[in-house]
């Protein structure tokens, strides 16, 4: 896709989705001997971006086929608008928050890495892959990040979508302002 298309459909998002595991992680899941998972690992500058997107109104839902209470928590901590770990079926549950927000799903970006994200983004307006997606995802995208996923996708994503629709240079003047 041309940038001037990708400049295009990212006007119209209101709301971006994306996959936990290999997206804002790097896909590697640590398991102690009993079984619990005792931490994940998030990118910081994944964090700031949900505070960016908000700024210029985009709402930010994370939808993940894994249960995963520190995933849980990282969103609760990040206010995260909509999260949901879990998730067998994709698409059926974009739809879901489609509804849920009053949206079309025209006006969802999602971000997948995976086979179980191709559901959903069959359905999504605008989609994007980090750089160690499976190559069956990255055929079917609109963007394949140059970032493999616990890299910042989610910040590159946010990026590109508030520059197409005029916010960003505004939300970035509010960080280099001086007192």
């Amino acid at each position: 896709m041309s940038k001037k298309e990708l400049v295009k459909k990212a006007r119209n998002i209101k709301v971006i989705a994306t996959d936990v595991d290999g997206v804002l992680t790097d896909g590697f899941v640590f398991i102690k001997g009993d079984h619990e998972e005792p931490f994940g690992k998030f990118n910081i500058q994944d964090g700031l971006a949900i505070s960016l997107a908000h700024k210029g109104g985009v709402k930010i839902v994370v939808i993940s086929g894994r249960k995963s209470l520190a995933t849980e928590a990282r969103c609760q901590k990040l206010g995260i608008d909509l999260a949901y770990t879990g998730v067998t079926n994709k698409q059926v549950k974009l739809r879901e928050v489609a509804a849920e927000l009053g949206i079309a799903c025209s006006e969802i970006a999602y971000i997948g890495d995976d086979l179980i994200d191709l559901p959903a983004m069959a359905i999504a307006g605008l989609n994007f892959a980090p750089a160690n997606a499976v190559m069956d995802v990255k055929r079917r995208v609109d963007f394949v990040s140059q970032l493999s996923g616990g890299e910042g996708v989610l910040r590159e994503v946010v990026e590109i979508v508030l520059n197409a629709q005029g916010s960003y240079d505004q939300i970035l003047a509010e960080y280099l302002r001086i007192d």
